[in-house]
C-alpha cells in the first residue's frame, strides 16, 4: 500500500535541467530507488521548435531527457540491488517504433521542419516513432552497458521496455490545430478510443508486469520489448515479451551510435569536456 508520495521536478525538455532532477532525488532519497518507469512523453510536437538544447522537441523530452535523468540515478539502483536484492528500469515504447521506417536519421534531429496540414502530421509521426524507437534502443543498450555486466557479478539489475497498448483519450498528440486540421477529426479519433482504445489503467498494466513480475527475473535475457495480449474484445489480459515490429529494434549498431549521440548532447549540454 503507497504511504507516501513525494513530488520531483523533471523537466526533460532540457538535459541539464533531468538530470539535476536526477541529483536531487539522489540527495533527498539517498537509501533506496528499486523501480524507475520512464512513462513521461510527448507526440506530434510543432515541427518548427527547436529545443534549447538544439534538437527537435519530441526525440528531446521523449529520450534525451530521459537519458540524462535514468542515467543520473544508475549509482542508486545499483545500491540498491546490491542492499536489497533487485532493481529495474522500464522504459515506455510504443508499437509507434514502426513509424520509423528508415531508422533514427541523427541529422534531422536538430532542424526544424515547418510542414503543415496531413504532410506535417505525417512527420509528426514519424518524428514520434524515431523516438519510441529511441526508447526501445536505450533500454536494450543500457542492459548491454550496465545491467549486463553487474548482473554476471550477481547483482540483479535489469533494463526493458514496455508497449503499453493503444490509447487515444489522454490528449497526448494534441489536437492537430498546429497542422491546420479540423477539429472534428481529433473528436473523432478521442472517441474512436472508448471502442478500439485501452483504458489508462489497461495501459499501465504492461509497465508495471516489467517493472514488479516475478517472471521477469526468471531469463537472463533482458533488454527486451513487452506487449499487452489482449482477449478477444480487445481488453488487456497479460503481458508478454515480442520480438520488435521492425529490423531497427534490434540493431545493436544503431543502439550504441544512439547512445554516444545521447552521451555527446548530455557533456555539451551540462557543459562537460572530453
Amino acid at each position: 500500500m503507497l504511504s507516501r508520495l513525494f513530488f520531483l521536478s523533471l523537466d526533460l525538455s532540457e538535459m541539464k535541467k533531468a538530470r539535476l532532477s536526477a541529483q536531487s532525488f539522489e540527495r533527498e532519497h539517498p537509501g533506496r530507488l528499486d523501480i524507475v518507469i520512464a512513462n513521461a512523453g510527448v507526440s506530434l510536437q510543432r515541427s518548427d521548435e527547436i529545443s534549447s538544447d538544439g534538437y527537435e522537441k519530441t526525440m528531446q523530452t521523449n529520450h534525451l531527457g530521459h537519458f540524462a535523468f535514468i542515467t543520473g540515478l544508475l549509482p542508486l539502483l545499483e545500491k540498491t540491488a546490491r542492499e536489497h536484492g533487485k532493481a529495474s528500469v522500464v522504459m515506455t515504447s510504443s508499437d509507434a517504433h514502426a513509424f520509423a521506417k528508415d531508422g533514427i536519421d541523427f541529422e534531422s534531429l536538430k532542424t526544424s521542419k515547418p510542414h503543415r496540414g496531413f504532410r506535417g502530421l505525417g512527420d509528426g509521426f514519424k518524428r514520434y516513432g524515431a523516438s519510441k524507437l529511441a526508447n526501445m534502443l536505450f533500454a536494450r543498450e543500457l542492459d548491454k552497458r550496465w545491467a549486463e555486466p553487474l548482473r554476471k557479478s550477481g547483482v540483479l539489475v535489469a533494463a526493458n521496455c514496455a508497449h503499453p497498448g493503444t490509447i487515444l483519450n489522454t490528449g497526448l498528440g494534441g489536437n492537430g490545430e498546429d497542422w491546420g486540421i479540423p477539429g472534428f477529426v481529433n473528436r473523432i479519433v478521442r472517441a474512436s478510443s472508448y471502442i478500439f482504445g485501452f483504458s489508462t489503467l489497461e495501459g499501465a498494466m504492461t509497465q508495471i508486469y516489467v517493472a514488479t513480475s516475478p517472471e521477469i527475473w526468471s531469463t537472463e535475457d533482458h533488454g527486451r520489448y513487452y506487449v499487452p495480449v489482449t482477449t478477444w474484445r480487445g481488453r488487456y489480459y497479460s503481458s508478454r515479451a515480442q520480438k520488435p515490429d521492425t529490423k531497427w529494434g534490434e540493431d545493436d549498431e544503431l543502439a550504441a551510435k544512439l547512445w554516444e549521440f545521447s552521451e555527446d548532447a548530455l557533456k555539451k549540454a551540462i557543459g562537460e569536456s572530453d
